[in-house]
């Protein structure tokens, strides 16, 4: 949103000025604002007949309802700029202004745009139809999330308060980025401060990301400078109300709650988002995950993605079971090995398959790495190879363990150059399956003694009583990383109905 300041200089970012120790307010340029909707109104329906999506029939239904979503970010910067608080009448009732000249100019644009090109075609079909006038579009306005997209701009998120004045964001990888709030890094530069005392605010920023507790700084300055956990839910709640107000669609945006919130809270929080007439909510306790996309303090002890699953495994006492008794154990790990490591390719990356033999050249153990995913695919993997091993060691046929795996269909199967793999363990199926076959000649070593005397049960033929299928034995249905359930797919986010999990693509 553009601002320009008393003395009429325009720009999204004015010269921090001061009047007795505060900024001077600025002022919305609405004039600015409203021309900025009219462009970007027109290059969005531009780009409904110049894009196709992959499959026709969304392609389809697109210019059929010809919606688009224009939205906005950078309103906390904005708030900021103007020294007004985010959390109060003042900040809601401008951010209901903000979004109600957006929506309205957006709709007189498309009006102006149906008399150029034509009504949308299913407009016989909706809320148009037995209007006078109809428009070019289904549906024109939104807030969609651009948490990555306003972090590459180095602005605020959609309508959301700045998580903090700073902090760490870290992507899948565990790369971190530090940010620190530029508007506000102005401003304390104007407040006439010694150098000890603007590394002591800033410090104390960096630890919990607000100035809020930094009781001799200016009341004014404390005020306009709020952060998301300085806001209370009610007031994230009705500032998102605001804006609903003058959407066409839904709103992204995330009430947020401290880590002291209760289940009574977050209950309350939800009822209060029915009360204003809210479409949807989401709701966030800081620190209920263990890893966090943006956080406080340097980044030191942040968890990492990849660390998730490394951690050093409790010690508990080995089981003694009388059940245990006289039954097949592994045999021994010689202390060097030698082997063959494959490359597959699967729905979740590259796969690295390394099969160790014993000294007869029969299988003995198996290995996998999963390119750079890690966290829930690693762990699967391991535990495959590990139980896969187990068996090697203890004298199991390597047709039964091949058998076993091979055939397993997963949610993101894909195509290759020797076929289809269906999922991690028809994959490492297939490589035993590859190893095993390309020996030319069959070991000629004897049966190792520990194994010599083993009686193996007679299989029975095992009957399964599971008759339906589910989606996934059809296409693509993701995981969820953390337990493991379907995921559900809608308004471009995945979303675990088990769990809480959320992710937007």
């Amino acid at each position: 949103v553009f601002v320009k300041d008393e003395k009429g200089r325009k720009g999204q970012a004015p010269r921090p000025e001061e009047r007795k120790g505060q900024p001077l307010r600025a002022e919305v340029d609405w004039a600015r604002l409203r021309h900025v909707t009219k462009v970007a109104t027109r290059l969005m329906d531009n780009v409904i007949d110049l894009f196709d999506f992959p499959v026709p029939q969304v392609t389809e239904l697109a210019k059929k309802n010809r919606r688009i979503g224009l939205g906005i970010m950078g309103f906390a910067d904005m708030l900021y700029q103007l020294g007004v608080a985010y959390n109060s009448p003042e900040g809601e009732k401008l951010g209901e202004r903000v979004m109600k000249t957006i929506t309205d100019t957006a709709h007189t644009t498309s009006y102006a745009l149906a008399k150029e090109k034509g009504v949308f075609p299913n407009a016989g079909k909706s809320v148009y139809a037995k209007a006078k006038q109809k428009p070019r579009n289904a549906a024109l306005t939104t807030v969609a999330p651009t948490g990555s997209i306003s972090m590459m701009f180095d602005c605020s998120s959609g309508i959301e308060p700045n998580f903090a004045l700073a902090y760490v964001k870290q992507d899948k990888d565990g790369h971190q980025y530090h940010y620190f709030n530029r508007f506000f890094e102005a401003a304390l530069e104007k407040q006439k401060l010694s150098k000890e005392k603007i590394k002591d605010v800033k410090d104390e920023i960096v630890r919990t990301g607000s100035i809020q507790n930094l009781k001799d700084l200016p009341e004014a300055l404390r005020d306009t400078f709020v952060v998301a956990m300085d806001i209370s839910a009610e007031a994230h709640m009705r500032m998102q109300a605001s804006f609903q107000r003058n959407v066409d669609n839904s709103i992204s945006k995330t009430i947020n709650f401290p880590n002291s919130a209760t289940k009574e809270d977050v209950a309350n929080g939800y009822i209060l988002a029915w009360k204003l007439r809210c479409k949807s909510a989401t709701v966030y306790r800081d620190g209920s995950r263990n890893v966090q996309i943006l956080n406080l303090g340097t980044g030191e002890n942040i968890t990492a993605p990849t660390e998730i699953g490394n951690a050093k495994p409790i010690e508990t006492a080995p089981l003694d079971l009388a059940m245990d008794k006289n039954r097949m154990g592994p045999r021994a790990r010689p202390k060097v090995m030698t082997g063959k490591t494959y490359e597959v390719k699967t729905g979740y990356g590259k796969l690295f398959v390394t099969v160790n033999d014993d000294e007869s050249g029969i299988p003995f153990e198996i290995f996998a790495t999963i390119g750079k995913s890690g966290g829930f695919f690693q762990e699967q993997s391991e535990a495959i190879c590990r139980l896969v091993s187990l068996s090697l060691r203890s004298g199991v046929k390597i047709e039964k363990v091949v058998d076993q795996l091979k055939g397993i269909r997963g949610p993101m199967p894909v195509m290759t150059d020797k076929g289809t793999v269906l999922s991690l363990p028809d994959a490492i199926g297939q490589i035993i399956e590859e190893h095993v076959k390309n020996k030319t000649t069959l070991p000629s070593a004897s049966v190792p003694a520990e194994l010599a005397t083993l009686t193996i049960a007679k299989e029975e033929p095992v009957t399964s009583t599971v008759t339906s299928k589910t989606i996934a034995d059809y296409g693509m249905m993701p995981g969820c990383p953390d337990c493991g359930n379907q995921l559900t797919m809608g308004e471009g986010c995945l979303s675990c109905k088990s769990c809480g999990f959320s992710r937007c693509l």
